[in-house]
C-alpha cells in the first residue's frame, strides 16, 4: 500500500497479461489508464540494413591492432556511409501506446491510497470522497484488462469515461505520436484504432461497459457514463490486439460477472508468482502483501524510509518484497515475447532507447535474469520466440558487416534483426555476444526442464550459424583466434575509442557458448558439431589480468581499464556456470578469482562514490546485476548483498514499480535481476552438482526460499537456514530424467561455486529422483562459505 499519488505514469502501478499492459495514474478525481500490447511497435524508422564494411575491414583491424581505435571508428562511418548507411543513429522501432482511457469520478477528491497485489496481478485506487475503489487486473494470457469500479458506501458513484490516444511525451527522446492515426468509433462500445497505415501492425482497443459511447466534439476521443448503485459494482473491459479484427479476441470469452469473478481470473498469474516465495528472518512471502482495504498496514514509502535508515530487520523485509513484486512484475511482462525495456507497459510517446530489446544486457541480465532459476523457465522460450524469426538478418548482417557466413544477431531489436543500430560511439555492429547468449538462455532452459522440443530446426540452424561466424570472423596470430574489431558493451578505455580487440566478454561467450551447444547437441541428438566448437574454444586467447590487478575486459594489453562505468562486461564467466579456467587450486584460476573479485571492488566503490541518478553513478540497474551474479559465484556474499539492497532500495518505487537509475526512468530491469541475484546467492548448479548458500550474507541469519531450480532438471522445493542447520528438499523432474540417468548428483552446502572441489571441500553424493528427498547438513560442518 502506498500513500503517494501518481502525477505521471512513472509514478503510475502496472497490470499485465504478458500479451497486454496497462498502467493506472492520476491525481485527484481523475485516472488514467494507458495501454500497451508486446506486438504493438511504431514503424517509425527506416530499415537500411546492416552497414556494408566487410570490404574495410582489413584498414580497421590494422588501425585497432596498432591501437588507434579512434581512427578506426573514423574508418568505420565513413565507409558505411559511402555504402549508404545514414550518417545519424538508426533507432529501433518503439513500444508505442494503444490507447489511453480516462476515468473521473464526480466529486472525487484526492485519493487516500494505492494497493498492489503481486501475486494476483490486481491494483486498486481507493477514495474516500466518495466511498470508491478503482480495481484493474489483467488475466494471464489473454489480450484484456478489466476494470471494476465499487462503491462501498450507500451512494450512487458518477463515472464519465473517455477513450483516446493522448499521451505525453516525459522522456525526451523523439516522440512518436505523428506515426499513427487514431480513429475512434463510437456506438455500443468504444473503440480506437491506432492506425500505423498497416492493418496488420495496427493495434485496435474495443472498450465495453454496458452504455453507449458517444464522440467528444474534436472528434478525437470517445465517450461514455457510468452509475454505480451504492455498495454495487461496474464492470469495465478493455480488449486490445494488434492485426486484423478477425484475430482480436470474442466477445463472449469467459466474461466475469463481478469483482470476486475477475480474481478468480488471475490464478494462472498466482500460480507462476507462488512458485517461488522468499523469507528473510521471518518476513516474506504473500503476506507481505495485504488483498484487502485495510488502512492500518505500513506503506512502502515508510518501509523503505526505515530500511534506507538501517533498519537491518526492515532491509530483509525490503528484498523479500522486492523479490516477489519483480517476479510477479517479470512474469506479468512475459507472453509471446520477452518483456522489452519496459515490460509491456507505455505511458510515453518518447519512450527511453524506444523501449525495445537491448540484448547486450538488458534481457538476459535485467527483466528475464529471473525467468529460469526462480521457478519459470518455460517463460524464458519467449526470447527464442523474439530471436528465431529472423535468422536471415542474422546471415545478412555477418555477410555485410564481417565478409562471412554464419549468423551475426543485433544488440537492440523489435521489429527486425537487421544490425542498423550504431555509431562511432556505440559500435554495436562489433559485439558478436548476442547470438551464443541467446544459446546459453536455451541450454539452460532444457538443463532445468528436460524439455527437448526447443531443439528444432531452427534454433539447430543458429547453433551452427553462431559457430561458423566465430570460425570466419576470427583473426589468426600467434596461434590463436581474434576477434579484430571487437566491442565491449557499452564501454571506451580510458580517454579512448571503444573499438578493441578480444572483448574479454565475446570470447567468454564463445567459450560458454561451447558448453550450451553441447546441452542442445545432446538433447537434438546431432554431435555433428561438437569437435569444431572445442577447435573454436582451445584456438581462443585466455583471459588475462590487468595491470591494476583486475579482469581485463579487453584481452589485448593495448587498453587500460575503465572502471568509471555501468557494465562489467567482462564478468560474463562467472553469471552462469562458472568458466573452467575460474576453477580449482591452480594458480592460474586462483589470479582469475583474485582479479575478478577485484574488479567487483573497484566497480562497487565507484558507485559508492555518489551512488545517485545521473550525473551521480547509480545508473542502470542491470549493471548491479552483473556484479551480483559475479560476487555471488565467487562467494562473496558482502558485495552481492550490496548489490541486491542497492537495487532494493533505490531502484524501486511506492508502486513497487522499478526504475532504470536510482529513482528514475520506468523500466523492468531491476524487478528480474534482483531475484536472480538473490537466487545465485542462495542455490548454483552444473549438470552434475548442486551448491547451497553459495553467498548466504551474515545479514540473513535465518530464511527459506522455495521453487527455485537448478541444472539437471532439479527442483529447489525448499530450502530453509539458521545458524546451525540447513534443510533442503529436492526432486528431478521425470521428463529431465534423461541428463542424468543414474540420479546421482553432488551436493555442497557453503561453498562458492569457483571453489567446489577445492581441497577440503566436502562433497555429499546424492540419489534425486521424482519424488522428494529431505536432508539436512550441520552448517558447522558443511563447510564455510568462501
Amino acid at each position: 500500500m502506498t500513500r503517494t499519488t501518481a502525477p505521471s505514469w512513472e509514478d503510475g502501478m502496472i497490470v499485465g497479461s504478458g500479451r497486454v499492459g496497462a498502467v493506472v495514474y492520476g491525481e485527484a478525481g481523475t485516472q488514467t489508464v494507458s495501454l500497451a500490447h508486446e506486438h504493438f511497435f511504431i514503424p517509425a524508422h527506416p530499415r537500411p540494413g546492416a552497414p556494408e564494411l566487410a570490404a574495410s575491414l582489413q584498414t580497421l583491424r590494422e588501425a585497432v591492432l596498432a591501437g588507434r581505435s579512434a581512427d578506426a571508428g573514423a574508418a568505420m562511418m565513413a565507409a558505411a556511409v559511402a555504402a549508404g548507411s545514414p550518417e545519424d543513429l538508426v533507432w529501433t522501432d518503439p513500444l508505442g501506446i494503444c490507447a489511453t482511457l480516462t476515468l473521473s469520478v464526480g466529486g472525487a477528491g484526492p485519493t487516500s491510497r494505492r494497493t498492489m497485489d503481486p501475486v494476483h496481478g490486481e491494483v486498486a485506487v481507493h477514495w474516500d470522497v466518495p466511498a470508491v475503489t478503482l480495481h484493474a487486473g489483467a488475466p494471464r494470457g489473454g489480450q484484456q484488462v478489466w476494470l471494476v469500479v465499487r462503491a462501498r458506501a450507500a451512494t450512487t458513484v458518477d463515472l464519465e469515461l473517455r477513450l483516446g490516444a493522448g499521451a505525453r511525451p516525459e522522456t525526451g527522446a523523439t516522440g512518436y505520436a505523428r506515426f499513427l492515426r487514431p480513429v475512434v468509433t463510437a456506438g455500443d462500445t468504444g473503440s480506437l484504432v491506432a492506425s500505423t497505415g498497416d492493418p496488420d501492425r495496427s493495434a485496435t482497443v474495443v472498450v465495453r461497459t454496458g452504455t453507449p459511447w458517444t464522440a467528444s466534439e474534436s472528434g478525437g476521443a470517445v465517450r461514455t457514463r457510468l452509475h454505480v448503485p451504492p455498495a454495487g459494482e461496474a464492470l469495465i473491459r478493455i480488449d486490445v490486439w494488434v492485426g486484423a479484427a478477425a484475430d482480436g479476441p470474442g466477445v463472449d470469452d469467459g466474461a466475469p460477472d463481478g469483482g470476486e469473478a475477475l480474481r478468480a481470473r488471475t490464478a494462472a498469474h498466482a500460480a507462476l508468482v507462488r512458485r517461488s516465495a522468499l523469507r528473510l528472518g521471518g518476513v516474506g512471502g504473500e503476506e507481505e502483501v495485504r488483498r484487502d482495504e485495510s488502512t492500518d498496514e505500513e506503506s512502502t514509502e515508510d518501509l523503505w524510509r526505515r530500511a534506507r535508515a538501517g533498519d537491518a530487520a526492515a532491509r530483509r523485509r525490503v528484498v523479500a518484497t522486492a523479490y516477489l513484486a519483480g517476479r510477479a512484475h517479470a512474469i506479468a511482462g512475459t507472453g509471446e515475447l520477452p518483456p522489452t525495456l519496459q515490460g509491456v507497459w507505455q505511458g510515453s510517446w518518447a519512450p527511453a532507447w524506444s523501449a525495445d530489446y537491448t540484448l547486450n544486457g538488458n534481457v538476459q541480465n535485467g527483466a528475464m535474469a529471473g525467468l529460469i532459476p526462480t521457478g519459470t523457465p518455460e517463460l524464458a522460450r519467449s526470447l527464442l520466440n523474439l530471436v528465431l524469426p529472423h535468422l536471415q538478418d542474422y546471415r545478412r548482417n555477418a555477410r555485410r558487416i564481417l565478409g562471412t557466413e554464419g549468423m551475426l544477431l543485433p544488440a537492440r531489436m523489435s521489429t527486425h534483426g537487421e544490425a542498423s543500430h550504431f555509431s562511432a560511439e556505440f559500435p554495436h555492429v562489433f559485439w558478436t555476444g548476442c547470438g551464443g547468449w541467446v544459446l546459453r538462455t536455451a541450454a539452460d532452459i532444457v538443463a532445468t526442464t528436460g524439455d527437448r522440443s526447443i531443439v528444432d530446426d531452427r534454433l539447430w540452424e543458429l547453433v551452427e550459424g553462431v559457430l561458423v561466424l566465430a570460425e570466419q570472423a576470427t583473426v589468426g596470430a600467434d596461434g590463436r583466434r581474434h576477434l579484430v574489431p571487437s566491442y565491449s558493451p557499452e564501454n571506451s578505455p580510458p580517454g579512448g575509442a571503444p573499438l578493441v580487440a578480444d572483448a574479454t566478454m565475446d570470447i567468454a561467450i564463445l567459450r560458454d557458448a561451447a558448453r550450451a551447444a553441447a546441452v542442445l547437441a545432446r538433447a537434438r541428438g546431432d554431435h555433428s558439431l561438437d569437435e569444431r566448437w572445442q577447435r573454436l574454444v582451445e584456438s581462443l586467447p585466455p583471459y588475462r589480468v590487468a595491470a591494476d590487478g583486475t579482469l581485463a575486459e579487453w584481452i589485448a594489453d593495448l587498453w587500460p581499464e575503465n572502471h568509471a562505468h555501468r557494465h562489467t562486461s567482462q564478468l560474463y564467466p562467472l553469471w552462469y556456470e562458472a568458466d573452467e579456467a575460474f576453477l580449482g587450486d591452480s594458480h592460474g584460476a586462483d589470479a582469475l578469482r583474485r582479479a575478478a573479485e577485484a574488479t567487483i571492488d573497484a566497480r562497487i566503490a565507484w558507485r559508492a562514490g555518489d551512488p545517485t541518478a545521473p550525473p551521480g553513478r547509480m545508473e542502470m540497474a542491470f549493471g548491479l546485476v552483473q556484479l551480483g551474479l559475479a560476487a555471488a559465484a565467487l562467494g562473496r556474499a558482502d558485495a552481492a548483498l550490496t548489490c541486491v539492497e542497492w537495487l532494493a532500495l533505490e531502484h524501486w518505487t511506492p508502486a513497487l514499480t522499478t526504475t532504470h537509475d536510482a529513482g528514475r526512468l520506468f523500466n523492468l530491469d531491476a524487478a528480474g535481476g534482483l531475484p536472480a541475484v538473490v537466487a545465485a546467492m542462495l542455490v548454483a548448479s552444473t549438470q552434475d552438482e548442486i551448491m547451497l548458500l553459495p553467498a548466504l550474507p551474515a545479514e540473513w541469519p535465518s530464511g527459506s526460499v522455495t521453487g527455485l531450480r537448478a541444472r539437471g532438471g532439479i527442483v529447489v522445493d525448499h530450502l530453509a537456514w539458521d545458524a546451525d542447520a540447513c534443510t533442503v528438499t529436492l526432486r528431478r523432474l521425470p521428463e529431465a530424467a534423461w541428463l542424468r540417468a543414474d540420479g546421482r548428483a553432488g551436493l555442497r552446502v557453503g561453498r562458492a561455486p569457483v571453489l567446489a572441489g577445492a581441497v577440503g571441500d566436502a562433497r555429499h553424493e546424492v540419489t534425486i529422483g521424482v519424488e522428494p528427498t529431505t536432508w539436512r547438513f550441520a552448517r558447522a560442518t558443511a563447510g564455510a562459505a568462501a
